[in-house]
């Protein structure tokens, strides 16, 4: 009777439409509310009952209700959703078929089309899947989804990663193409560097090797060849093949497995410096004076080469750190010794010589998680950068500045990696902390590339770990450029890599740039998109890269849960909430609460963590800082979550 009243809808259309609206995000949360964040920074609370309606991510636009001093959003429009398509694992039972968000944000209920015939198309209950939204709540009867593929069987030991690169949209698997695999660049002059005694230093493990080295000592310093594998030899541009490397991007390494950006035949083979196989390679010659500088312009060119020394990290780092080494450990002969000795020396006046002249980011360990055959962690490997590891570096750091010098002055296009130092806007901040501590510099001479690597020398001496960390979260982001323009972190004019070509669609693309100069092309047109490609390409596959490490952590630390164990960690990151650290011997990632920071709820009520300043106040006396090495206990493992959770061991009182 009511339902066709005109006068009631009339007053329900005019109540609607006077009722304020705003349009943002929803951030939901693991106990069902969640908020609406406006463009404009605001937050409105959505309970629970009106969450059933949309999905975390989901832009909507909400109506406003005021009660009292608190506000709430109830949702009314969909704009759009993030939620096209996602993970889920599959519950199948005699009487009903059921699916569970791999992303614990989604938990929504999710109707399934043809949900009873699964069994008979080959799924099994706990499938891993991937599911396609077709209905939206807010436009439709609920939520309704059909599953488009199967991703990981139910007992697979290794699911986790294939759900990770799933839920990233990444591949799975090598590419593979029908090819002949023969040189497509014959009108390249390649000179014949066969018996130069050329020799790779890499992983026990590693496959795709790119990179090979020989050093000569002359008057002036040290005359330094590198010699990069050249797939651009074999992978014609504009093809299918070319194509699909470039939608990868990059080798996706997790632990264990890799998904290499081109197919195997090339990665692990026919352009992998191989010991004692011939292969093609673009090279780069350079002069290192005796102080470590580049003298003259260093040369590009062609050529063909043979590893005549396959080796790895461990072996060369023991016998240059040993002056005796025991029975049984690897020796050099006598030509390959003399080259790394030679080699270590020019290392270390071009690693001073850049402290003195350029900036130098402080190493840190590598971690390596060892895998048994379940897929579980049976050991951490904290793995110090070590002095084979800084010949490798020392190299290619050099390598990538020359090619950045030199696509700058005879291409003006490249793949350029930038960074403009701090962030405008925050020149005048970083200004002021700088001279807190004793750095009187100004702000337009920090926006400077000389301004700034003077400014970061001068912070070097400090040893100041607080203050490193305070400057870093002024800085600009990082970025992908098709033009020259300085890297301020590293503090260079031009840094272009071309150093990883098999495993970066980026240095293939530099190659690519550096044999048209070499054959004297003039067309140098690149898509000037490809920076802002490959930013999201390795944004997401870092993603799943944290997904399985974060995963594999709360698995192997499952059993210290409330342990009376101790990690050193340092911290790192200090938000309103708590504090993040990193621990010293096996890289995980903690969060400390700021109520776990204290002794009792009532001291936690006087503990402020200020993010702006990166410290801890109790009853404002800084108590913790940025970079301060604590001692944590581990309190709560979260493998859904993917949450690591910690105390301190010495509450603050």
């Amino acid at each position: 009777m009511f339902q066709d009243n005109p006068l009631l809808n009339q007053l329900k259309q005019t109540m609607q439409e006077n009722t304020p609206k705003r349009t943002g995000i929803v951030k939901a949360s693991e106990r069902g509310f969640g908020f609406l964040e406006t463009d404009k920074g605001k937050r409105f609370f959505i309970a629970p009952n009106d969450m059933k309606k949309v999905l975390h991510g989901d832009r909507i636009s909400a109506a406003i209700q005021e009660n009292g001093d608190k506000s709430t959003a109830q949702p009314v429009q969909l704009k759009n959703t993030e939620t096209s398509e996602f993970v889920a694992q599959l519950s199948i039972s005699d009487k009903r078929v059921s699916i569970k968000a791999n992303n614990p944000l989604l938990h929504a209920f999710f109707k399934i089309k043809g949900a009873m015939k699964l069994a008979n198309k080959g799924y099994h209950d706990g499938d891993w899947v991937k599911v396609k939204l077709l209905e939206h709540a807010l436009e439709g009867n609920g939520f309704l989804t059909e599953i488009i593929e199967k991703i990981a069987d139910y007992n697979d030991p290794f699911a986790y990663r294939l759900i990770a690169v799933a839920t990233h949209n990444l591949p799975n698997k090598a590419p593979e193409f029908d090819h002949p695999w023969q040189v497509i660049d014959p009108e390249l002059e390649r000179q014949d560097l066969t018996k130069t005694p050329f020799f790779t230093i890499d992983g026990v493990n590693t496959q795709d090797m790119d990179d090979a080295l020989y050093i000569e000592e002359n008057e002036q310093g040290w005359a330094l060849a590198v010699a990069i594998s050249d797939p651009s030899a074999y992978v014609p541009e504009a093809t299918e093949m070319d194509a699909e490397a470039k939608r990868r991007s990059f080798t996706l390494y997790l632990p264990n497995f890799n998904v290499p950006m081109l197919p195997r035949d090339l990665s692990d083979s026919l352009c992998s410096l191989k010991e004692g196989e011939k292969r093609a390679t673009i090279c780069c010659t350079m002069q290192i004076g005796k102080d470590g500088a580049i003298l003259h312009e260093p040369t590009f060119f062609a050529a063909w080469i043979k590893s005549h020394y396959r080796l790895n990290y461990h072996d060369v780092s023991n016998y240059l750190e040993n002056d005796e080494l025991t029975d049984g450990q690897w020796k050099p002969n006598k030509i390959l010794s003399q080259l790394l000795k030679v080699l270590d020396q020019a290392t270390e006046a071009r690693h001073q010589w850049r402290c003195e002249n350029t900036v130098v980011i402080k190493s840190q360990p590598d971690y390596t998680l060892k895998l048994n055959n379940k897929g579980e962690v049976y050991e951490i490997l904290c793995e110090p950068r070590r002095t084979a590891n800084r010949l490798v570096e020392e190299s290619m750091i050099a390598a990538n500045v020359c090619a950045g010098d030199f696509l700058a002055k005879h291409c003006q296009v490249g793949v350029f990696n930038v960074h403009s130092g701090f962030a405008t806007d925050r020149l005048e901040k970083a200004a002021k902390l700088l001279a807190e501590y004793g750095i009187t510099v100004q702000a337009t001479s920090l926006a400077t590339l000389d301004g700034y690597i003077k400014m970061r020398q001068d912070v070097a001496l400090l040893h100041n770990a607080y203050l490193d960390h305070r400057l870093r979260r002024l800085l600009s982001y990082a970025d992908t450029a098709t033009t020259p323009a300085p890297h301020f972190t590293m503090g260079v004019n031009h840094y272009a890599t071309w150093t990883s070509p098999i495993r970066k669609y980026g240095d293939l693309i530099n190659h690519r740039l550096i044999k048209s100069v070499l054959i004297e092309q003039t067309s140098n047109v690149i898509d000037t998109d490809i920076g802002a490609h490959l930013n999201e390409a390795r944004k997401s596959q870092r993603m799943a890269e944290r997904d399985v490490n974060n995963l594999l952590y709360c698995r192997y630390l499952k059993d210290q849960e409330n342990s009376d164990w101790r990690y050193k960690a340092e911290i790192f990151d200090i938000v309103k909430a708590g504090c993040r650290v990193r621990v010293q011997e096996n890289g995980a990632t903690f969060f400390v609460p700021s109520s776990l920071l204290s002794k009792s709820a009532t001291d936690a009520k006087k503990v402020e963590c200020v993010r702006e300043q990166g410290v801890v106040k109790v009853a404002e006396q800084i108590e913790l800082q940025l970079g301060d090495v604590i001692d944590v206990m581990l309190t709560s493992v979260k493998p859904e979550s993917r949450q690591l959770i910690a105390k301190l061991a010495e509450p603050l009182g």
